[in-house]
C-alpha cells in the first residue's frame, strides 16, 4: 500500500539519501572549475548542510544547473547555426530565472558562447548569495541576487527582506507560516489551525499525508491564483489566503500537499513519459493538456475527493473548532460529487496512456490505489446527487461537458 505512513517514511528516507549522494557528486564535480564562486562556497560550507531539507534540495537543483553551464562553456556554433547542444543550452537558460539576462546579452550581439558564459558568471554570484541568505542565514551582497518569493523574499524600500515567520504546533506537527504582518499571522494561523483540526478529525488518512509532506505555508495575494508549489521545493505551499473561503482552504491545503507527495516520487523515480502533445481533455481546466498535466491532476485532486467524501460521510460535521453553514455543507457534497465525475473521466485517459506504455508500473500503482477508493463510493455519489439543491444545474452542465468532450476528443 503506497498511501500509508510507513511508505511516506520510506519515501522521505530515499530523498535524504539521494540528496546526500547528489551533494557529494556535485561538490566533487566543481573541482574541475576552480574559478567558480559557488564551487568554492560549497567546499567551505559542505559540512554545514549535509543533511537534507527542502531548502537545501532547492539550492542543490540550482547548483546543478550552474554546473551544466560550466561544463558546456566551450560550445561553439558551426556555420552560424545552433547545434543540438546549443539548443539544449538555450532551453536551459530560457527556463531559468536568468532568461532575461541571457537574452539581453544575445540582443547586444554577443556570440552565443559569450552570452552564455557571461550569464553563467551572474548565476554563479547569485548562488553564493542564495546560499548565504537562506542556508547559512547570514547577510549577503545582493548585486546579482534574484529574489526568491517562494522562500519568503520580499522587497522593502528597494532592499531584499524576508517575510515574518512563525512555527505553528498543530496536532504534533510543526508547520512554518510566513506572513507580511503580525495581524495576518494571527488571522491566518487561527484559520489554518481550525482547518488542520477538521482534516484530522474527519479525514485522518488525509491528515497523515499532510503531516508527512507539508512544511511551509506562504500566503499569496494575487486574486487570479488559487495555490501552487514547485517540484524543486518540496513541502512549501503557496496558498491564496485572501480570496478563498474556509472550504477552499481545506481543499487547497490538501491539493498542494498532493503535489508535494507526488514531487517526492518525481524527484526519485520515473512515473510517466512526458510527450508534449496536448491531447488529453482536462475537466479541471476545461482545455487540452499533455499527459503530465492529467497525471498530476488525478493524483492531487483525488485528495480533494477524499477529503470531501470523508466530510460528506460524517454524521455530524460540526465541531468545537468550526461550525459549517448550510451553504458550506451543500458545497462539501457538491465538491465530492464534482471531483468524482472529473476523476472518472480522466481515469479513462490514463488507462489509454498506460496501454501506450507512457505510465510506469509504479506510476500506475499509485493511480490504481486512488481509483479503488473512488469506485467504493460510487453508490453514495448517486445518493448525494439526488439530495443536491443549489448545485443541480452545475452537475447537469458538468455531465454534459464531459459527455461532449469524450466524443469530441477521441484518441487515435
Amino acid at each position: 500500500m503506497q498511501f500509508s505512513t510507513t511508505n511516506y517514511g520510506r519515501l522521505k528516507t530515499r530523498i535524504k539519501r539521494r540528496y546526500q549522494s547528489q551533494l557529494a557528486k556535485t561538490t566533487k564535480a566543481f573541482k574541475s572549475f576552480p574559478q567558480s564562486k559557488t564551487g568554492k562556497w560549497l567546499r567551505e560550507h559542505h559540512s554545514e548542510f549535509k543533511e537534507f531539507n527542502p531548502q537545501r534540495w532547492f539550492y542543490l537543483q540550482q547548483v546543478e544547473t550552474l554546473l551544466f553551464f560550466l561544463t558546456n562553456s566551450e560550445v561553439e556554433s558551426v556555420d552560424g547555426e545552433f547545434s543540438n547542444l546549443e539548443n539544449d543550452i538555450f532551453e536551459k537558460w530560457n527556463k531559468s530565472e536568468f532568461a532575461d539576462v541571457f537574452l539581453k546579452f544575445l540582443n547586444q550581439r554577443m556570440s552565443f558562447k559569450k552570452a552564455s558564459n557571461e550569464s553563467t558568471k551572474i548565476l554563479d554570484a547569485h548562488l553564493v548569495d542564495l546560499g548565504n541568505l537562506h542556508l547559512l542565514k547570514i547577510s549577503a551582497s545582493t548585486k546579482d541576487y534574484r529574489m526568491q518569493p517562494s522562500l519568503g523574499d520580499v522587497k522593502i524600500k528597494k532592499k531584499v527582506s524576508k517575510l515574518l515567520a512563525t512555527t505553528l504546533h498543530l496536532e504534533g506537527k510543526e508547520l512554518i507560516l510566513l506572513t507580511s504582518s503580525l495581524k495576518e499571522m494571527k488571522v491566518f494561523s487561527t484559520r489554518i489551525e481550525a482547518a488542520v483540526k477538521i482534516i484530522k478529525k474527519f479525514s485522518p488518512d488525509s491528515w497523515d499525508r499532510f503531516a508527512a509532506f507539508t512544511e511551509v505555508i506562504l500566503p499569496i495575494k494575487q486574486e487570479e491564483l488559487v495555490s501552487y508549489s514547485h517540484q524543486e521545493l518540496p513541502g512549501t505551499s503557496m496558498i491564496n489566503m485572501y480570496h478563498r473561503d474556509f472550504i477552499d482552504l481545506l481543499d487547497d491545503l490538501l491539493h498542494e500537499n498532493g503535489h508535494h507527495h507526488l514531487n517526492y516520487y518525481l524527484n526519485l523515480d520515473t512515473l510517466i513519459q512526458e510527450p508534449i502533445d496536448c491531447i488529453y481533455y482536462s475537466p479541471w481546466r476545461r482545455t487540452l493538456r499533455p499527459l503530465r498535466g492529467i497525471y498530476h491532476a488525478y493524483f492531487t485532486f483525488f485528495w480533494a475527493f477524499k477529503l470531501f467524501s470523508d466530510l460528506a460521510n460524517s454524521k455530524e460535521l460540526d465541531s468545537i473548532w468550526y461550525q459549517f453553514s448550510v451553504a458550506e455543507k451543500e458545497k462539501i457534497f457538491w465538491r465530492a460529487i464534482e471531483e468524482f465525475h472529473m476523476l472518472e473521466y480522466s481515469f479513462q485517459d490514463l488507462q489509454w496512456a498506460k496501454k501506450q506504455g507512457l505510465i510506469s508500473d509504479l506510476g500506475w500503482d499509485l493511480v490504481k490505489e486512488q481509483r479503488a477508493c473512488v469506485v467504493k463510493l460510487k453508490k453514495k455519489i448517486v445518493v448525494w446527487e439526488k439530495n443536491l439543491r443549489t448545485y443541480k444545474r452545475d452537475l447537469s452542465d458538468l455531465k454534459k461537458t464531459l459527455i461532449h468532450s469524450r466524443k469530441h476528443y477521441k484518441k487515435i
